[in-house]
């Protein structure tokens, strides 16, 4: 199975498969302290097998139409990952359409501050407004974390609330700012 997007002449994103477990495994170890402070899942991956155990299922879940992990390359070498998720694309026994999907990111700290999120989010926000045919994107991001709520800002995602206490990091509740936008909203994120 394989999926590549195409950003620009430096970034692709690829699908996240088992073999490529080491690589990823080498840039969460290295930046380990550095993702741990927004994230919980960098303490429990402890080997590339974690990651090529997470890798496994998420191309059972990428078949079945409900995520897709992906990672970053810049010029072929893994800088971070990206993806949707709690993807929606069906119309229920009532007539009511779903056509959503949450996405998220996450970038070595060498790499941060260059843009690579951001025209890699704008390649996903494309690729799943024109191609997949979804309606609303939605983006979750810690308020602590400005570069993180930045992006959402700078793609043109509007904040349209807090959601407190999503999930403990490190001993105390984490709260997100829950960004949106819609199809008919996206302008490229100029």
């Amino acid at each position: 199975m394989s999926f590549i997007l195409p950003v620009d002449h430096e970034i692709s994103l690829r699908l996240r498969e088992p073999h490529h477990a080491e690589e990823v495994y080498a840039v969460v170890d290295a930046n380990r302290e550095h993702l741990g402070r927004w994230q919980p899942w960098p303490s429990v991956t402890n080997s590339a097998e974690d990651i090529r155990a997470t890798a496994t299922r998420s191309l059972r879940a990428f078949a079945d139409h409900k995520s897709v992990s992906l990672s970053i390359l810049l010029h072929g070498k893994i800088v971070g990952g990206t993806g949707w998720h709690e993807w929606k694309d069906t119309t229920d026994a009532m007539g009511v359409r779903f056509a959503s999907a949450e996405t998220g990111y996450w970038i070595a700290s060498q790499h941060e501050g260059k843009g690579i999120v951001t025209r890699s989010m704008r390649a996903i926000i494309d690729h799943l407004f024109n191609d997949r045919g979804l309606h609303r994107l939605t983006i979750r991001a810690d308020p602590d974390n400005a570069r993180s709520w930045a992006v959402a800002e700078r793609l043109g995602f509007s904040r349209e609330g807090t959601a407190r206490h999503v999930f403990q990091l490190n001993g105390r509740w984490i709260d997100n700012h829950i960004y949106g936008l819609l199809a008919e909203d996206w302008q490229g994120g100029q």
